[in-house]
């Protein structure tokens, strides 16, 4: 039995739980009149948030116990979460959280370090999340808890995230490079989300949120890319496997447009996938549950290329109905009949290596 799974509840729990005996009604110890400064703070303003920030952080750097930290994390996520804190407040609040956090973020004590970020986090500030999506990349955070933690936040993040438009695609791409070097799937499946969260921000306008989902689909397909060269099975399959739900569901709202744009990209990249269960037959199929993974990747595969494919290219489907397409390769996997299964992958191959999904 696997406990990565049960591993990574709990570490998605601690990230998402804001928890510890500091509510969010109770005293800041920070004068409200700087909290709800509608101008630039003062000098003696910010020295008063510097004091105020440094009592705490120095808490959680130098706690002895998980309750004191958690309880230094409470009191300073508190004047940023308060309703009444103005975007001055939070921008000039975040500088100097940045500054008294950053060495904690990035430390190896994992339990010091989730607080940190979950305080930078309540800044709703672009400057808190980059530190965040920082630790997310392989290159920069070798703790994979801490890669799922850091981008289980960012996506959260995303939600009330005083920033441009522009920045959601600049974080999405930071976030796309950062899942295409990922190895651990629990990581990867967290930075997915976090596009996809990105993506799906209320007032976002059109246009960004294409960019930002092509960062996802653009993710997709360099890893299906890499994993078809492999024949050994592939735990990055059950990050994948999540993905694809959600992203069917998104493609099912999108406007036709913007999911032209996106299914460019994706519907190559689903035919990687099932090229990849194809070089990875025998090994994933030796595995249970990894069996179970690529079957619903295939599925998910089979209809998003055929909801894809009926809108790229209509008049394949003169005079069918959706509702009238039997699936193959997901029944042709679990079967075992690999011939029936590598003509169905080798017809959307060609399919999708032709316009107008290729120029």
């Amino acid at each position: 039995m696997s406990f990565r799974p049960l591993f990574g509840s709990l570490i998605l729990g601690s990230v998402l739980a804001f928890g510890g005996s500091t509510a969010l009604g109770q005293a800041t110890n920070l004068d409200r009149t700087i909290v709800a400064s509608a101008g630039a703070l003062n000098d003696g303003q910010k020295s008063a948030v510097s004091a105020f920030v440094g009592k705490h952080a120095e808490a959680i750097r130098t706690g002895t116990d998980a309750r004191s930290v958690e309880d230094a994390r409470g009191a300073l996520a508190t004047p940023a979460r308060d309703p009444a804190a103005s975007p001055n407040f939070r921008k000039a609040y975040a500088v100097i959280l940045i500054a008294e956090l950053s060495p904690v973020v990035k430390g190896v004590d994992l339990h010091r370090s989730l607080n940190a970020m979950q305080a930078l986090r309540f800044s709703r500030t672009p400057e808190a999340l980059d530190l965040i999506i920082e630790r997310t990349a392989v290159a920069s955070e070798p703790s994979a808890a801490k890669r799922i933690a850091a981008a289980s936040l960012a996506g959260d993040a995303f939600e009330d995230l005083d920033a441009s438009n522009a920045y959601y695609e600049t974080a999405a791409r930071r976030l796309r490079d950062a899942a295409v070097s990922e190895t651990d799937w629990l990581a990867l499946q967290q930075k997915l989300a976090a596009i996809g969260a990105a993506a799906r921000r209320k007032d976002l306008p059109a246009d960004n949120a294409r960019n930002v989902r092509k960062a996802q689909a653009e993710a997709i397909a360099s890893l299906a890319k890499g994993m078809k060269a492999s024949a050994k099975a592939d735990a990055r399959m059950q990050a994948i496997q999540r993905t694809l739900v959600g992203l069917r569901n998104d493609l099912l709202v999108m406007q036709s447009a913007d999911r032209s744009a996106v299914s460019k990209i994706l519907a190559p990249a689903l035919s990687d996938l099932v090229a990849s269960a194809t070089a990875q037959w025998d090994a994933a199929h030796a595995d249970a549950a990894m069996a179970a993974s690529y079957a619903s990747v295939l599925n998910n595969c089979e209809v998003l290329l055929r909801l894809i494919d009926r809108g790229e290219r209509p008049q394949a489907y003169a005079g069918t109905k959706p509702e009238g397409d039997a699936r193959v390769l997901g029944p042709a996997w679990d079967a075992k009949d690999k011939a029936k299964f590598e003509a169905e992958a080798t017809r959307w191959a060609g399919i999708v290596s032709a316009a107008p999904y290729r120029n």
